[in-house]
């Protein structure tokens, strides 16, 4: 994988840029070689740590329950130190809850309980009506739609 990602040359507004490691921004390669890599380092992880009590993962966002603080900081300790361009932070639940990706997770007693997550920032508009986009896909962004599944 490293020739896909390494000094990898890319054009951007009529300039020539090489992208020293990693993959460019926007790359279709991206979120698949990103989840490669991950899943890679997180089976050098699981070969020496001590597996969480849950764990999920979407290429590199983790969602991991411990049974205490200090099995949580040697876990995050021990994957930081997998390679050098990974490094990860954490969040601890706040009122029994955690939000991960777009979801609330709430700890009721042993069980989990999930909703959708707005962040405090969320305004409900998918687009800034004054944005440089086609008129068409402004109207159709800003209309009602209900779909129905059966």
């Amino acid at each position: 994988m490293q020739l896909a990602t390494s000094s990898v040359e890319f054009g951007f507004n009529n300039n020539m840029y090489r992208q020293i490691d990693g993959v460019a921004m926007g790359s279709p390669l991206g979120p698949a070689l990103a989840n490669i890599f991950v899943g890679h380092q997180e089976e050098k992880l699981f070969s020496f740590a001590n597996r969480p009590l849950a764990y999920f993962r979407y290429v590199d966002d983790t969602f991991a329950v411990f049974n205490n603080e200090d099995d949580c900081n040697a876990f995050l300790s021990h994957r930081n130190s997998l390679h050098p361009s990974l490094r990860f932070a954490h969040e601890r639940e706040f009122n029994h809850s955690l939000p991960f990706l777009d979801v609330l997770v709430e700890r009721l007693g042993s069980e989990f309980s999930t909703s959708v997550y707005r962040k405090p920032t969320f305004t409900g508009q998918y687009l800034r009506w004054n944005s440089f986009s086609a008129h068409k896909r402004k109207i159709n962004l800003n209309q009602d739609t209900h779909c129905a599944f059966s």
